[in-house]
């Protein structure tokens, strides 16, 4: 037939005969397969031109300069401009790479990047890998991030799980691996990465782990280290010390198989028991500095804080900060060489943690046993300026080292005794009550305080003394607080309402919540250190006080450009309490300070000649001990105890323990922040009561008192007070019928009652003693008086230059000589001449 090939043999297959055979190019599979290359073809370059193009494109406009720039140590200043310390925000501390030994290396590479040394930048080989297994699980479950990569995603905050992100931090690796060597890029990496709580870069992490610098890790802790990176919080050695033997095992692993490390030396080391040895803290820092970092960290957030290179302006004053933590360490170190001394001292704690890490490093005992913690007196202190709020001084604790709780700032304690003066500010906001008010002092039933397992023994009820008692008698509302007198503190309690002594406690700035009962007005509310400075500063201030403390007043960046400035809002004052209420609470804690439950301040511990104010505060069984006092200039506030309460020792009065600590404290800031007085509020008052009496004074209120020489002496027994505008104040002293009267005033009414016929109206008189005077209740002068004969002010007494009192002249009757008064005799005037 035409067009067929005689020669052409028919070929036979399992089929049978087949026909002509057609060429595989001609066939349709062949074309379809073509047609399919070529729109895969066409859909790698599509999607090469849309996805993959542009985040190379993308990848070339990041900024590797921002590779190098980690956080750089930021500057502190203390409130005059002087430099302080020089720390990072983040507790990380760059070092070079010649710094860290070749096994950290080898561990390193062998877990993280086995082909480190040969790639570019992506290790295709381990990439093809992950990519296999995530299409097998279908989801992104496998990584293939070399070092350099991971190093691209932390500079630069790749976070994001897909295959987008995964292209362009490969295109960013190989462009940092043109620009970078292989040890560049091991420095930058090793210094930023997180190894989990609060360590940035490897020097942090073996400080934080192990106790040590970088240099000095084993291979064993190289590889715990290393076996951290992939998940660091959940294989931390410190809370999961198996979770992080077993990684440590799998690096010793790895670098048996890419042959860098003997497998006989590997198996040796992995029967090394998990044995930290943690540094607490960066041995730089200190509670102020800790709390300086917090601060910083709230104020630009983590990720700014991140860089560093801050310029910290705080309202420390170092002087202070340093007599502060000087004499909180002797007074607590004092207490613990008190003989019967029972529990545990900051010295034995010492050889307690040397003894625990010796022992943890032989392996004596289990990795996971954990630190013992500190169990010795703990102390904490707040110098705030009352004006704005700043903090002068802090200490947090006894050693920051051993415990980074900072309780001046944190801790929730009792406040005991030193929350009292809220109840009396609460009472003297009630109209009609002021501090001569009176109030019983008796035993208080126990049975009546249901809440708190009160007892009513030693320093709760009674009185902040050893040998509580009671006069079993009404009382003025200032002697009460100014004795400590808590049975009379609870009458008064009771008497004034328990919702307005909370409104009173809380508007002045302690912000926790306080006790539904009774046990309220003696302290038992946990309250904060720092809010009790707050609370305390409105006695000084008539009654306002900042609105919040802080540490910090400016921040600037390395180009002294204002990060953060503290705002006038921020340092504003706010009315929290009622001004006279406020002046009343002071005057009394003035006395209480000098002459009450303070008195060994005067007395014992050379408290400076300065107007000053506080409170003792001594929680119940002697737990809690609190000194909260003031100038005009500044508050302070101190608290020891033991962080698990517990009784320090049997009688353990404030004033015996941290009152030391605040005089010394409040002597050291008088020279910088100087104390004046404390003004009155316009608005009150002023009258003058009898000590002894309660009741207006008169001018018979003298008492014979003996002087330390022995000379007895009359000592004008009144007072002055300032109350409310209308406050009832009815009655005359009549206790004083002029008995300690000085003998020249004596002599002067006796001089007078023989000469006047109006005898009969001078008290002296035994016939009228017992006849009350009618005196004046209102002022005599309406309008201005500018000579005060309303209200007289005090008279001064003539003095002669050393001292002595000027002698005065009496009236003595014709021809009579005195025998004791010196006659003054005046020569004739001379004879006057008028002229007409």
């Amino acid at each position: 037939m035409k067009g067929i090939d005689p020669d052409l043999k028919p070929q036979r297959n399992w089929r049978g005969e087949a026909g002509l055979r057609v060429p595989f190019y001609k066939r349709s599979w062949f074309s379809a397969l073509i047609a399919l290359f070529l729109l895969a073809l066409v859909a790698a370059f599509g999607a090469y031109s849309i996805v993959v193009a542009p985040l190379r494109q993308e990848a070339e406009k990041f900024d590797l300069a921002e590779l190098r720039k980690l956080e750089s140590a930021s500057i502190i200043f203390d409130r005059n401009g002087e430099e302080m310390a020089r720390l990072y925000v983040l507790n990380r501390t760059p070092i070079g790479i010649k710094e860290v030994p070749q096994h950290f290396i080898d561990a390193l590479v062998a877990q993280e990047d086995s082909r480190y040394f040969q790639h570019n930048g992506v290790d295709y080989i381990g990439l093809a890998r992950a990519v296999w297994l995530n299409f097998q699980a279908g989801e992104v479950t496998q990584g293939a991030s070399t070092i350099t990569q991971q190093l691209a995603r932390q500079t630069f905050q790749l976070m994001e799980k897909s295959y987008k992100r995964k292209i362009l931090e490969a295109f960013l690796a190989q462009r940092i691996e043109r620009h970078l060597s292989k040890s560049e890029i091991l420095e930058l990496y090793l210094n930023r990465i997180f190894f989990g709580l609060n360590f940035y870069g490897v020097q942090a992490a073996s400080r934080g782990y192990f106790g040590k610098d970088v240099r000095e890790l084993t291979i064993e802790e190289s590889a715990t280290i290393c076996g951290l990176i992939k998940s660091p919080n959940n294989i931390n050695p410190l809370r999961h010390p198996q979770r992080a033997l077993k990684e440590r095992n799998h690096v010793l692993d790895r670098m048996v198989q890419e042959g860098l490390l003997a497998s006989d030396e590997a198996e040796r080391l992995k029967l090394k028991p998990m044995a930290t040895a943690p540094q607490s803290s960066d041995p730089r820092l200190s509670y102020i500095f800790d709390a300086v970092r917090t601060e910083v960290m709230n104020l630009v957030g983590e990720e700014r804080a991140s860089i560093g290179g801050f310029k910290i302006y705080t309202s420390i004053d170092q002087d202070l900060q340093r007599k502060t933590e000087e004499s909180m360490q002797k007074h607590l170190k004092t207490v613990e060489q008190r003989q019967g001394y029972e529990h545990q001292t900051f010295e034995q704690y010492r050889g307690i943690i040397s003894d625990y890490r010796a022992r943890l490093k032989r392996g004596e005992i289990d990795p996971t046993t954990p630190k013992p913690k500190p169990e010795y007196l703990q102390g904490a202190a707040i110098v705030m300026d009352n004006k704005d709020g700043s903090v002068l001084a802090m200490v947090g604790g006894r050693d920051f080292g051993d415990s980074q709780f900072n309780r001046a700032l944190d801790s929730l304690r009792p406040a005991g005794t030193a929350f009292t003066p809220f109840v009396y500010a609460a009472a003297f906001s009630s109209p009609g009550v002021y501090p001569g008010s009176k109030v019983d002092d008796k035993p208080f039933d126990n049975k009546r305080v249901q809440i708190g397992a009160m007892e009513g023994i030693l320093g709760e009820w009674g009185t902040e003394m050893d040998s509580p008692k009671w006069s079993m008698s009404a009382i003025s509302l200032r002697e009460s607080l100014v004795g400590g007198r808590n049975a009379a503190t609870m009458y008064l309690g009771e008497r004034t309402s328990m919702q307005l002594v909370r409104d009173v406690a809380t508007k002045a700035g302690i912000s926790t919540p306080l006790s539904d009962y009774q046990n309220l007005f003696l302290g038992s509310s946990e309250v904060r250190l720092s809010d009790m400075c707050l609370a305390y500063s409105n006695f000084p201030t008539l009654g306002s006080r900042p609105k919040k403390l802080h540490v910090i007043q400016r921040i600037t960046d390395s180009e002294d450009k204002i990060v953060h400035q503290v705002s006038s809002d921020d340092i504003d004052v706010v009315q929290s309490m009622d001004p006279i209420a406020a002046y009343q609470t002071h005057t009394c804690l003035v006395e209480a300070l000098h002459r009450g439950t303070g008195s060994p301040a005067v007395s014992d511990y050379k408290l400076g000649e300065f107007p000053c104010a506080g409170k003792t505060g001594t929680h119940y069984d002697f737990k809690d001990l609190w000194f909260m006092g003031y100038t005009s200039s500044i508050t302070c506030g101190v608290w020891t105890g033991f962080d698990k309460q517990k009784t320090i020792y049997p009688g353990a009065f404030s004033n015996r323990v941290v009152l030391p600590i605040w005089t010394e404290i409040i002597n050291a800031s008088s020279t910088a922040y100087p104390a004046t007085e404390i003004n009155p509020p316009d608005t009150a008052e002023r009258i003058e009561l009898c000590r002894k009496s309660g009741l207006r004074a008169t001018d018979y209120c003298y008492e014979k008192i003996k002087g330390p020489d022995g000379v007895e002496k009359s000592i004008r027994s009144t007072y002055l007070e300032y109350v409310r505008p209308g406050t009832p104040i009815d009655g005359y002293c009549t206790l004083h019928t002029g008995e300690g009267l000085p003998s020249e005033i004596a002599s002067f009414q006796h001089s007078a009652s023989l000469n006047t016929p109006d005898a009969a109206l001078i008290p002296d008189s035994s016939k009228w003693a017992h006849i009350e005077p009618v005196r004046m209740r209102g002022v005599t002068v309406i309008g201005m008086d500018p000579y005060n004969s309303a209200i007289a002010v005090p008279k001064a007494s003539p003095v002669n230059e050393d001292g002595s009192p000027v002698k005065k002249a009496i009236p003595v009757d014709p021809g009579e000589e005195p025998t004791d008064v010196p006659t003054l005799k005046l020569a004739p005037p001379p004879a006057m001449k008028i002229e007409l």
